[in-house]
């Protein structure tokens, strides 16, 4: 008899879910050193500016350098996965990530540190797929739900607060703690990891890398990266740049497509491509990345340029987004095996458009408790959404095909926050400009309406300051019109969801 077979069974069900507990723990941490970072970089950004003297074209290629990265390796998670194992990559991402964030926070110069994010980005693009994978596999079906539920809490969670750290880090310290702050999370999640992470315990068939497959959907992802994060510095088409960028991302990504229908070895296996659940999850994971990061980064700018918020209370603001998160997550996580999936996604859906369409109804000067409400329920949508979609997509799915499907899950929702992010800021300076234009004609001392009515003596056209200050009013108006604009176009473009789910084809009780 062994030693293990003396134990009982009670003791080895308790030592057995500890095991798989700091394992969650360890993977969650793992995924938050992307997100975080993600977010807290872009906070440091204008501190990073001021110390390397760089202008603003310069200093894109920060984030433009870290986002081509993890869009150009983010597809290959699954065949690393089956070379070394999901283990051995993990660790290996996680310490490449760490000593790559050393590294750039030590940087002197843009090009060094534009060089260090790159680096960040090629380890980082395996951390959150990964992380999706290793909870996945771990729990039995009808435990996935809620234990996909916590873990999304955990990453989401992360990203609302990314913002906030990032702001006292480059407010109260140096923007170089930005970076440094990866180095403990990222030790403690390789010492979980590395201690409780299962082995693989089987070698798997290899399939077959399709190079070409690979090289033409890495040139298109990162012709697209180019094109949105560069895209509104350059205005947009209006720059040969721009335009030969999208010619030729819309050439690879044809030219991608033609291979993986016929070649006898394409890079993304045709049964992924072919699991209907699996892309109607794909493209509703990238709307979903669209609206969410889009609703943080115009509630960020509104805050401190409307409202009058400074860096670090702005940041501080978005709590009720982390709460409402956390509330949609475990919620979903506990309904998922005994509600209709579809029912708590609809509910999540409606969620979205509430918010944002009741953001478009605020002014400046909002009520407080109104606002939170809002921001509450726009994380709840999203945390009661996510759970249920990410069940039901992998669903279908075969096993061997699943660390390939996360990577592929994981990008739509990067590509997501990157277009919607470039779409709404886009939209904003335009729709800032033609306001301004608008209402600059209706300002003016020869507008007998200043005749007829009190107005402010600050406003006093007749002289200089009050000009100036009339001057500045009416460029506050314009830009909170264009973000009424915004948060309606969010409002309608998250309906779009509702036909989408229509086409999902439900799995057995079962497999949920």
């Amino acid at each position: 008899m062994t030693i293990r077979q003396t134990i009982p069974a009670s003791v080895q069900q308790a030592q057995a879910t500890r095991h798989r507990l700091l394992i969650f723990v360890g993977v969650v941490l793992g995924a938050n050193l992307q997100v975080l970072d993600t977010t807290m970089a872009t906070v440091a950004l204008p501190r990073i500016q001021g110390t390397l003297s760089a202008t603003l074209d310069e200093i894109a290629w920060v984030l433009a350098s870290y986002l081509i990265a993890v869009a150009v390796v983010m597809p290959l998670v699954g065949t690393l996965t089956q070379l070394m194992g999901r283990k051995r990559v993990f660790l290996i991402s996680v310490a490449g990530f760490c000593i790559a964030s050393v590294f750039t926070g030590s940087a002197d110069s843009l090009q060094e540190i534009v060089i260090y994010r790159f680096l960040q980005g090629i380890f980082a693009s395996s951390l959150v797929p990964i992380s999706q994978s290793f909870v996945f596999d771990a729990y039995a079906p009808e435990e996935r739900g809620r234990a996909m539920g916590w873990w999304s809490l955990g990453v989401m969670a992360g990203m609302v607060s990314g913002p906030a750290i990032g702001g006292y880090l480059a407010e109260f310290h140096s923007w170089r703690w930005a970076f440094y702050i990866n180095v403990p999370i990222g030790l403690l999640a390789f010492g979980l990891i590395y201690v409780f992470g299962p082995a693989r315990s089987h070698r798997r068939a290899v399939q077959p890398f399709g190079l070409m497959g690979f090289l033409l959907l890495s040139l298109g992802l990162a012709f697209t990266q180019i094109v949105l994060s560069r895209g509104e510095r350059m205005d947009w088409f209006s720059a040969p740049q721009i335009i030969w960028a999208t010619i030729f991302a819309a050439i690879a990504f044809y030219l991608f497509g033609i291979h993986s229908a016929y070649s006898s070895r394409p890079f993304i296996a045709r049964r992924v491509l072919s699991d209907r659940n699996f892309m109607i999850g794909f493209v509703c994971l990238f709307l979903l990345g669209l609206q969410w990061l889009s609703f943080l980064t115009l509630i960020s700018p509104y805050l401190q340029s409307l409202a009058g918020y400074p860096v670090f209370l702005a940041g501080l603001v978005m709590v009720p987004q982390a709460v409402g998160n956390a509330a949609g997550s475990v919620l979903g996580g506990q309904l998922v095996g005994r509600v209709h999936p579809l029912k708590l996604m609809v509910c999540g859906v409606l969620a979205l458009a509430w918010a944002n369409w009741h953001m478009s109804l605020l002014s400046p000067d909002f009520n407080r408790i109104e606002f939170y409400l809002i921001v509450f329920l726009h994380g709840f949508g999203i945390g009661i959404f996510f759970v249920p979609l990410t069940v039901v997509t992998f669903s279908t799915l075969p096993r061997q095909y699943r660390d390939v499907g996360t990577g592929l899950f994981s990008l739509a929702r990067n590509l997501g926050s990157s277009v919607g992010v470039s779409l709404v800021i886009a939209y904003l300076v335009r729709e800032t400009q033609a306001n301004r234009h608008i209402l600059k004609d209706y300002v003016s001392p020869f507008n007998e309406v200043f005749r007829h009515i009190a107005v402010p003596q600050l406003w006093d056209t007749a002289g200089i300051a009050g000009a100036r200050i009339l001057e500045f009013e009416v460029s506050r108006q314009a830009a909170a019109i264009a973000y009424i604009d915004d948060f309606i176009c969010l409002a309608i473009t998250s309906l779009i969801f509702l036909p989408i789910l229509c086409f999902i084809r439900l799995p057995s009780q079962g497999e949920v």
